[in-house]
């Protein structure tokens, strides 16, 4: 381990030119006291670190010493260093190891190469959560993994959508990150299943390894289960009348999907437009009635007017009070 630090350290001092105690401190996440000891391990063995005092100063290598690892071209370095930028692999903990892993691979380069890197990340970021959705606690994500890695069974505790929480044992085949959650992909005695890693309430690995199917490709399967997921999901048509003042603003509040489907439907001499669409279930198409105000009339069906009708009644009533 202290060899791998070692050598982390001085391909930093290379790329980065000059570095505190302090900075390489944090970014091997040791101790300055480790840094210490370990800038003295490698002037023993003859590599050329010098500290520079003061303000703004630190440590840092002689401009002719270069240790030469490999080759890479200017767009495959960035391409490798954009693996660093903030998401879900930094969830399985993976995140030093991958910049350990890209400095010993990027050391040969010119320092014009470095400052590629630097150029990508000042320009690029991935925010991996949706819109006005935080990212999901995993605790047991790094247990998952280790099954994953493994090969080995596990049992554990799972809340379902309606609250109520059962317990099996699953053999997991792999981990798909959609948007910022994490999916666990596993096989029961009833065949493959798909299970929300937020929702493990409790986990254990046992010793019991299983056999990986040769023929399962966790993309291909992954493909045709959020395929047939949508399919699967609750549809209720609505038809609706929309008002002028509603439509450009619409996409914002639906989605983009709506925009054809607007642009579709021809106004009348007041600019109202009529239009099909299909929510999820009666409870999200009520929701999005209500929102919208008096700018939208509901043709049909008959029972989404009246349970609008009923629940803004209500609600009259209730600041009434």
């Amino acid at each position: 381990m202290r060899a791998d630090r070692l050598l982390s350290l001085m391909m930093l001092l290379q790329n980065r030119r000059q570095m505190t105690a302090e900075e390489l401190a944090n970014e091997l996440e040791v101790s300055k006291r480790t840094i210490y000891r370990d800038i003295d391990a490698l002037s023993v063995t003859g590599v050329p670190v010098y500290a520079n005092g003061g303000p703004g100063g630190g440590y840092a290598l002689l401009d002719n010493y270069r240790t030469t690892l490999t080759g890479l071209n200017e767009n495959e370095i960035r391409a490798l260093f954009m693996l660093t930028i903030p998401g879900p692999i930094s969830d399985l903990g993976m995140s030093q190891q991958l910049k350990t892993a890209i400095l010993k691979l990027t050391s040969s380069f010119a320092d014009d190469h470095n400052e590629h890197a630097n150029y990508l990340r000042q320009r690029l970021h991935l925010d991996a959560a949706s819109w006005f959705q935080t990212d999901e606690p995993v605790p047991h994500l790094k247990t998952v993994q280790e099954a994953v890695w493994q090969d080995r069974q596990l049992v554990l505790s799972y809340r379902r959508r309606n609250g109520a929480v059962s317990e099996r044992t699953i053999s997991p085949y792999g981990l798909v990150a959609k948007a910022s959650i994490w999916y666990l992909v596993a096989t029961v005695e009833q065949g493959i299943r798909v299970y929300r890693v937020s929702r493990i309430e409790a986990i254990q690995m046992t010793q019991t390894h299983f056999a990986r199917p040769q023929d399962f490709d966790l993309a291909e399967f992954w493909v045709g289960w959020v395929t047939s997921y949508k399919t699967s999901l609750p549809k209720y048509p609505v038809t609706l009348r929309i008002g002028p003042d509603l439509v450009p603003v619409l996409p914002y509040i639906l989605g983009n999907d709506v925009r054809a489907l607007v642009e579709q439907a021809l106004p009348d001499s007041e600019g109202w437009r009529i239009l099909d669409y299909t929510f999820e279930r009666i409870e999200e198409a009520q929701t999005y009635v209500l929102g919208m105000g008096a700018s939208v009339d509901v043709i049909a069906p008959e029972e989404l007017r009246v349970s609008v009708l009923k629940l803004a009644t209500e609600v009259v009533a209730h600041y009434s009070r």
